[in-house]
């Protein structure tokens, strides 16, 4: 069956709602509402840039989403699993093919056509453009350009859109390598009414990559504007056409640099060298260049994402009257070319010459004091260094270059970070925190920047610099370069959150890895602080909840994969319950474990690592992705105590600050808990649980792929707190029916909610893969193991028990130094004690000194609360002479009462003997 992320890519909505019978008024215009009288149509379809597909709204309801909503919406299916069928069968998709042969898309198969004929754009590329003929044959290799002579018969010759011979150059997705554009360039604009370029398909957010082999290779990416300029490179690095070197080219196909994602280019160096526009002479935007000027912003997204970024230096002579890169082919040739693409830019901040011309847009004004200043620093790629004036009789004025520091400082710019509770809630922000994020280069990272974080303090403090970046020769320079490079901190200036995994920003959810965040101790913050998600197709993560559910029996093995998934959801509910997987020896719960952590990509910390409060509190700081713990029982009490509370406390989240900076730690992240015996007794409302013993069923492949993880919290991002709430509700709703108890302590209700989460992962899971929800019956499993999980604890969930099971242990050994008495009261026997004497023997013995901080109940009237609601207390106050001693005040807690809740006490025999002669 297909997933549901490629159904959403492929359905037509137009298509899909005429097959409903949606009726449409106007060819152009909205959809009427099926089941009501919609006198103006109100539901409208379009396309989702956000969502990457087709979405509906209906604008009176409100009520919005996909292909799989709309057959929902219209009455055709209840759920999105039906409804996925209802699709499949419409349009005959088969259902136990889940990769299908895809049909061609208009752009592609006009790709194929126009790369078959790429021969008659040969020639302009030789004899106009100049390029090398061995780079044309490499360029028509790589499927590079295509040739097209279309013409619109509507059209006179000159007219705008007529068309005429053009060259073609088609523009692919990076991962899907899908055409997504072409870009054509006519060989007579005349003929098209003097315009020279026109677009096809989408034209922002996918660059034009002429050699896809070479930038798998390339160590050096050079971007241009135009397909034309980005073939003029490669034939300046590579005019006999080898294709074996490391550089080559990009175009970014225009101006909208900001829509595209510069990850593709990690570990990469990548030098702009866009058009050398001159400066606007009239308008709103006088004084701007535009090429410069997306080059600016270029590298502010490279940095932004850690890869260094430089631009071509295009102040010299060579480059007067010259507009783009081919313009300084033709005029130079390939090898001053190269020579030039070679030349770098070597200013602080790159953009803004050292003399400031009258006339243009400054990329950093300056005030006359630091212009000045600005103008004598210089930089390589990992070196700064200041030009010091010296004055000589004979000579005259002399430059003379002083070292400053060992690295280049590639951008300094104030980082605005999101508050932990509008990260994890998405309420407007009250709390922002600005911090300086540096970026800078050394010497032994030349495709990657180190990017550190600051406070304010901290920004001229030069063993901070010294720590990170290395060597400072001249610490006053260096200072003196941190004063002007303060001025330009507004440039990349940006807002981000605090958080791996599934947060929101600025009221939205967002998808945020360990590089998109900027902790000022990432080491100690967040475990996840460099991790990058596993990416994949859909159809990945049906082959692994296939496997998951077969290891085995019962879905045991497949429960803890669904919990770690869904964990992500935890930001939309507030909570998400911890996890305790429990198993004999050689269940194989370690192979297990092991498994998940390579398919899903979370940490399992050891016991070793888990020695004090303070590495608990680093281990589940700032994340929505699980992490486990290994063997938390084999832990001394203290640690098994704060091991304890802090899951109590990340069961939802809490903020704390510690060390003498006040670091601040987010306390968040969900636990797997393994081992044979997990003490768990006070979390039973917190938590879910699978048992492994006796259930093994078939290995897991070797060859298994990995989970996408980072595509299921993109899919988990493109809903809302409100329809997440309203799945949670459902599937709340429908626990509620299969549970068995007739228990409805509030401990119970917690739980049922905890297996409700599971469940509403497992429904979005099998939205998202294309996996049928009846698969495994991992429902029924579900069910059954809550069920099992309620009713097993049912006598030791609340904290009155753990306190008489210790108290009824002091009594039978004789160390319980307050009065009791067991006495017949009304015919049932019964033990007289006083609960605030149970409290003061917890909180004065120095050996249940730990049991008693470890307790939740620390007051005796609490107690006493709780042993009526449970029904134990038969009869209060009492009043009874024991030991010659007149003792009021005291509670008749029913021994048989006790019984029931797994709490035995030892009974005198004498007062056996009385219960024998009763009559």
């Amino acid at each position: 069956m297909a997933s549901a992320d490629k159904l959403k890519r492929d359905i037509d909505l137009h298509d899909l709602a005429e097959r409903l019978d949606m009726e449409r008024p106007e060819p152009n215009g909205n959809y009427r509402a099926p089941g009501r009288t919609d006198k103006h149509p109100s539901v409208s379809i379009f396309f989702a840039k956000e969502a990457g597909h087709m979405m509906w709204k209906d604008h009176t309801t409100g009520e919005k989403g996909s292909c799989i909503d709309l057959v929902i919406y219209c009455g055709r299916a209840e759920d999105a699993s039906e409804a996925m069928r209802w699709i499949h069968e419409e349009y005959g998709i088969p259902a136990d093919s889940p990769e299908q042969p895809q049909q061609k898309s208009q752009l592609e198969w006009l790709t194929e056509k126009q790369i078959a004929v790429a021969n008659d754009a040969r020639g302009y590329l030789f004899d106009e453009r100049k390029i090398p003929a061995p780079v044309i044959d490499l360029m028509q290799k790589r499927g590079a350009f295509g040739f097209s002579d279309w013409t619109n018969p509507k059209k006179n010759a000159g007219e705008i859109g007529y068309g005429g011979p053009a060259i073609a150059f088609p523009a692919r997705c990076v991962l899907s390598k899908q055409v997504m554009g072409i870009d054509y360039r006519y060989f007579d604009p005349s003929l098209n009414g003097d315009l020279k370029t026109k677009a096809q398909g989408e034209k922002r957010g996918y660059p034009y990559i002429p050699d896809a082999m070479a930038l798998r290779r390339a160590k050096t990416v050079y971007v241009v504007e135009s397909p034309i300029n980005a073939i003029s490179a490669v034939a300046a690095f590579d005019p006999e056409g080898t294709g074996k070197g490391t550089t080559t080219a990009i175009a970014t196909r225009g101006l909208a640099v900001e829509d595209i994602n510069w990850r593709f280019l990690a570990g990469k160096k990548v030098v702009c060298c866009f058009d050398n526009d001159a400066p606007i002479k009239d308008g709103p935007r006088k004084g701007h260049r535009p090429g410069p000027e997306a080059a600016w912003l270029v590298h502010e997204a490279c940095t932004a994402l850690n890869i260094p970024c430089f631009l071509v230096r295009q102040d010299t002579p060579q480059w007067e009257d010259v507009n783009d890169l081919n313009d300084y082919l033709r005029k130079h040739g390939p090898q001053e070319t190269k020579f030039a693409l070679l030349r770098l830019e070597q200013w602080l901040v790159y953009g803004q010459e050292g003399k400031f011309i009258a006339g243009r847009v400054k990329r950093l004004p300056l005030p006359e004091h630091d212009q000045y200043m600005y103008g004598l620093f210089r930089t390589k790629q990992d070196f700064t260094s200041f030009l010091k004036i010296v004055q000589n009789e004979e000579e005259g004025e002399q430059q003379i270059p002083q070292d400053v520091c060992s690295f280049r400082i590639a951008g300094l710019s104030k980082v605005t970070i999101s508050s932990a509770n509008a990260a994890m809630t998405g309420e407007k922000d009250l709390q922002a925190h600005k911090v300086y994020s540096a970026s800078i280069q050394t010497p032994d990272s030349p495709y990657e920047l180190t990017r550190f974080i600051l406070e304010r303090e901290q920004l001229y403090n030069i063993d901070v610099w010294r720590r990170v970046g290395g060597g400072i020769f001249n610490p006053g320079k260096f200072s003196r370069m941190i004063s002007i490079l303060e001025r330009a901190t507004k440039i990349g200036a940006r807002s981000a959150v605090n958080f791996v995994g599934l947060a929101w920003h600025e009221g939205k959810p967002i998808f945020n890895e360990g590089p998109d965040c900027y902790f000022t101790n990432p080491k100690q913050q967040c475990p996840y602080y460099n991790l990058r998600f596993i990416s994949g197709h859909p159809s990945d993560g049906k082959t692994v909840i296939e496997a998951y559910s077969k290891t085995f029996k019962q879905s045991a093995g497949l429960i803890p994969l669904v919990w770690g998934l869904g964990c992500h959801i935890k930001t939309f509910l507030g909570f998400w319950p911890h996890f305790t997987l429990q198993a004999d020896k050689g269940a194989g719960k370690s192979t297990l474990i092991k498994r998940i952590e390579r398919s899903i990509g979370f940490t399992m910390l050891s016991s070793q690592s888990m020695k004090s409060e303070f590495r608990l509190v680093t281990s589940i700081g700032h994340t929505s992705h699980p992490v486990g713990w290994e063997e938390i029982s084999a832990q001394e009490q203290k640690t098994i105590d704060r091991a304890v509370a802090l899951l109590q406390e990340s069961y939802q989240y809490t903020t704390s600050k510690r060390s003498s900076e006040m670091t601040e730690f987010l306390c968040v992240a969900p636990v797997l808990l393994a081992g044979e015996d997990v003490p768990v007794q006070s979390l039973q409302g917190k938590l879910i649980r699978s048992d492994l013993s006796n259930r093994k069923g078939e290995l897991l492949p070797e060859d298994l792929p990995r989970f996408p993880v980072k595509e299921w919290i993109q899919f988990l991002t493109s809903f809302t707190r409100q329809e997440m709430r309203q799945h949670f509700t459902e599937c709340l709703e429908y626990m509620k029916t299969k549970r068995s108890s007739v228990n409805s302590d509030s401990t119970a209700e917690r739980m049922i909610e905890n297996y409700s989460c599971v469940l509403l992962a497992w429904k979005l899971l099998c939205q998202f893969t294309g996996v049928s929800s009846k698969y495994g019956k991992f429902v029924s499993h579900l069910v059954s193991e809550m069920n099992s999980h309620v009713s097993e604890t049912n006598a030791t969930r609340e904290p009155w028990v753990w306190i008489l099971h210790v108290i009824l242990g002091e009594i039978d050994s004789g160390q319980y130094r307050y009065p009791y008495l067991f006495d017949w009261m009304d015919g049932e026997l019964c033990l007289l004690i006083r609960t605030s004497h149970m409290m003061q023997q917890l909180s004065q013995t120095p050996a249940l000194k730990q049991t008693f901080d470890s307790l939740p109940v620390k007051s005796d009237r609490v107690l006493k609360r709780q042993l009526k609601n449970a029904g134990v207390i038969l009869k209060e106050p009492c009043e009874k002479t024991i030991n010659t001693k007149r003792v009021s005040n005291l509670v008749a807690l029913g021994v048989e009462n006790l019984r029931e809740f797994g709490l035995y006490p030892g009974i005198p025999e004498n007062v056996q003997e009385q219960q024998v002669n009763q009559p």
